[in-house]
């Protein structure tokens, strides 16, 4: 038996210009910001949270030389980091405040699920997949459903 996670804690990630990544993560995916410091040797690190607890996410200046663009194998280090929004109101609100600070889309907005023109094997789960200031693929999603007890209702 693994360990039973309950669902993922934080997501920390390096960023080739610290600056602009902040920028990106706290004006267009409105993190609120816990803590901030810059280490003895230069590099800024910023703790980020979208609600009560201490971060979600990290971002950290990239060490010195390091491309953190770059791939391996011709794939991502980082297939993508997936943000869940409340219900189809709030996925809606989202993509509009996207579009105003001008991201940079990786696909058009899609249902997965038959609805969506996919396979039944689908969730009818809401995405919209985009890249941040460094390329690093990201998604705003909201489930079509959610589950209470076992029990599974429509959002």
């Amino acid at each position: 038996m693994g360990i039973e996670v309950e669902r993922v804690g934080h997501i920390g990630i390096l960023v080739s210009d610290f600056e602009r990544s902040f920028k990106f993560y706290t004006e267009t995916m409105g993190c609120k910001v816990t803590n901030r410091r810059k280490g003895a040797d230069g590099r800024e690190t910023a703790f980020l949270r979208f609600g009560e607890c201490h971060h979600d996410f990290v971002i950290a200046t990239a060490p010195q030389g390091a491309d953190v663009t770059s791939s391996q194998g011709g794939e991502r280090l980082i297939q993508q980091i997936a943000f869940l929004v409340k219900d189809r109101e709030a996925y809606l609100e989202g993509l509009a405040h996207l579009y105003k600070h001008g991201v940079t889309p990786a696909s058009k907005p899609l249902v997965h699920g038959p609805e969506g023109g996919g396979g039944v094997q689908g969730s009818g789960s809401r995405s919209f997949y985009f890249l941040d200031t460094d390329g690093n693929g990201l998604e705003l999603y909201t489930d079509s459903v959610i589950v209470r007890n076992g029990e599974e209702f429509p959002r």
